[in-house]
């Protein structure tokens, strides 16, 4: 019985805690990057956007605005915000040499105003598939708004209140359910992004 006892202390210690992959850096953003993909936000962050079901303010109540390849501004912050992200990727690389993507697939500028929420879900039930989920917090001057994750009951298991300059790297599957709490005073923006 102890050899049994001892053997599964040993492996133990190999065992990593799932909450280890949500890897938060603060302050990491650059002041000017922030100004300038806040002032895009402004301008492009004007529709509410939908769940898989469709436009649901019960659900999701954010603004928000999807770069893409069709303009050459899109595709200059697009590439803007990818060198960032990639910059910053290589901390978490450090910590999970294994995981093979670093392909963004998706960049969207994000607005929550007064009210703006995001309930509890998964971020890989997309027709496009998604690895790694990134958060990067653009500002600190709202209330409410922070990034809580919970277990398969919906329980919280873990809250970040993300300061300005913050990005946040974390799984995209069933094991890493998250959402934003309502903002209560303010407009929180913010970038959220995936690898494939």
């Amino acid at each position: 019985m102890p050899l049994y006892i001892s053997f599964l202390k040993i492996e133990s210690i190999n065992i990593m805690d799932h909450l280890e992959a949500i890897v938060e850096i603060k302050n990491a953003i650059n002041t000017k990057f922030m100004k300038k993909i806040i002032n895009l936000a402004d301008k492009k962050a004007k529709k509410k956007l939908h769940v898989s079901s469709g436009l649901n303010t019960q659900i999701r109540n954010v603004k928000g605005y999807h770069l893409n390849f069709e303009t050459p501004t899109d595709l200059f912050y697009w590439n803007f915000i990818k060198k960032e992200i990639e910059r910053l990727f290589i901390n978490y690389k450090a910590k999970f040499p294994i995981m093979e993507s670093s392909k963004i697939n998706q960049i969207d500028l994000l607005k929550y105003n007064v009210g703006g929420k995001y309930e509890v879900h998964t971020d890989d039930y997309t027709t496009v598939k998604r690895q790694l989920s990134i958060i990067l917090n653009l500002n600190d001057d709202y209330e409410g708004g922070d990034l809580i994750f919970t277990d398969q009951k919906e329980n919280e298991i873990k809250r970040l209140k993300l300061g300005k300059g913050s990005i946040v790297f974390f799984p995209s599957n069933f094991m890493y359910p998250h959402g934003i709490q309502p903002i209560t005073k303010g407009t929180r923006y913010s970038i959220v992004a995936w690898l494939q």
